[in-house]
């Protein structure tokens, strides 16, 4: 019997002293508070670096797709003033054949 009361007195005041105070209480979640803050201020800067990133790499492939389209507005533009040239030196062409026929038709009639 004496041994479970002196062990009961050794657990109450192991237990007693294991207790935490109101002041390592409030300390205690201070620095809980702090590294939450320092956890969100983290993350909040690692997600901005990330989306920076995500914005630098859309802005270069926008630029990458705006010059693509500009080339291929040009070279469609090169190919229709091509045509263009065709057809009026075809036009000129049909043009120079009807006078020479009708000069040829004058002078057979005369």
């Amino acid at each position: 019997m004496r041994y479970y009361i002196s062990l009961l007195l050794c657990f109450s005041i192991v237990a007693s002293s294991s207790q935490v105070s109101d002041r390592q209480l409030k300390e205690n979640m201070a620095k809980l508070d702090s590294q939450t803050r320092e956890l969100n201020e983290s993350m909040a800067r690692s997600t901005h670096s990330i989306d920076s990133i995500i914005m630098m790499r859309s802005n270069e492939q926008m630029a990458r797709n705006m010059d693509s389209f500009m080339a291929e507005r040009r070279e469609q533009d090169r190919r229709r003033l091509k045509q263009m040239y065709w057809r009026l030196g075809f036009g000129v062409l049909m043009m120079v054949v009807l006078v020479v026929g009708f000069v040829r038709r004058r002078r057979l009639k005369q």
